[in-house]
């Protein structure tokens, strides 16, 4: 036998709403587990954005004229941790938006003020690299390396003036990809904030940033006198000087050897190199030679005129070189060259 019971108008009205309640509910449940994913799905498949922070200095004496990629590897730069509904952690490789260099480059142009006047320096990127790893806590655990060398550019290329390694250690959690761009953001403005440090302290004092050439002369001399006489206008040459023990060829009475020379010494005050070149005009007792039967005062003179015309190689020597115009990077082959 079977039975069958009626359900009033009221219960099954109540049915009805019980039923459509469930479903409105979760349809809104896979809703919202939808637009999860999406979110989750844009923040980890996306480059990583550097957000503007305006540098806590102004460059005085510099500004950046370039960013250069010469990493060896020039793939994505992150390797981060993300968590799949099953929370199954996955290692996804990012980088910077636009590139490494191209990133770095926009984030100096909009937050690093930039003088034109003052010195240009080139920013060659060595390595950036970020890595994490999922602990057993569910914790995330990243590091991040950075590699830059900081150059003078000048018109043979450029000249290295000093290099930034930096490291970066944090931990975050879960899927919060978010908190990455701050620490890559951080690792970077502490290399920008080392440089200008680096640049204060050396501006004055470090030959690469020198921007004027300052020369002065003396002429060089030494006592008490030894073999080498230095020319002066109080110490002509006397027969007793002609020491030399060797004879030259030919049909000669006496002869003498004079040179020319310089010692140098160069010191950096507030920018300036201030160069000293001690000028020597000198000849050697020993490679002035005189046969004993010609030994007059005639023949006397038209060797110490040997010694006057070196004299006046050296005055030349120094009027050219102070004539040019002389810069911290071409100073000493025009020198030597002279």
């Amino acid at each position: 036998m079977v039975n069958f019971a009626i359900l009033p108008c009221n219960t099954k009205r109540y049915l009805v709403s019980m039923r459509q309640r469930f479903f409105k509910k979760a349809i809104n449940h896979l809703l919202f587990l939808f637009i999860c994913i999406a979110l989750t799905s844009y923040k980890t498949n996306g480059p990583i954005v550097l957000s503007d922070e305006p540098m806590p200095f102004k460059p005085g004496e510099y500004y950046i004229a370039g960013v250069t990629d010469e990493r060896v590897d020039k793939n994505t730069i992150a390797q981060i941790v993300i968590h799949e509904q099953a929370n199954k952690p996955l290692i996804q490789a990012t980088d910077l938006q636009g590139g490494a260099a191209v990133a770095i480059g926009r984030f100096i142009e909009h937050n690093l003020s930039k003088d034109q006047s003052l010195r240009p320096v080139i920013i060659k990127l060595k390595e950036f690299k970020l890595t994490e790893a999922n602990m057993s806590n569910g914790s995330v655990d990243g590091h991040i390396r950075l590699f830059l060398s900081f150059g003078l550019q000048k018109d043979y290329g450029v000249e290295h003036l000093v290099d930034y390694h930096g490291g970066l250690h944090y931990t975050r959690y879960g899927n919060n990809t978010t908190s990455i761009e701050p620490h890559v953001r951080s690792i970077l403005k502490n290399s920008l904030v080392y440089f200008n440090d680096w640049m204060k302290a050396n501006v004055d004092f470090n030959r690469k940033l020198a921007k004027n050439v300052q020369i002065s002369f003396t002429n060089y001399t030494e006592q008490p006198e030894g073999d080498t006489i230095y020319y002066s206008a109080h110490r002509p040459l006397t027969w007793d000087d002609f020491q030399s023990k060797f004879t030259p060829r030919g049909n000669v009475e006496a002869e003498v050897m004079p040179s020319i020379g310089y010692n140098y010494q160069a010191e950096i005050i507030k920018g300036t190199i201030n160069v000293h070149l001690a000028m020597k005009a000198y000849v050697p007792k020993s490679a002035c030679w005189a046969n004993y039967s010609g030994r007059d005062d005639y023949a006397l003179n038209h060797e110490q005129r040997h010694f006057d015309i070196v004299k006046i190689i050296t005055e030349q020597f120094k009027q050219k070189v102070l004539a040019e115009k002389l810069t911290p990077d071409t100073f000493e082959a025009f020198i030597n060259m002279q």
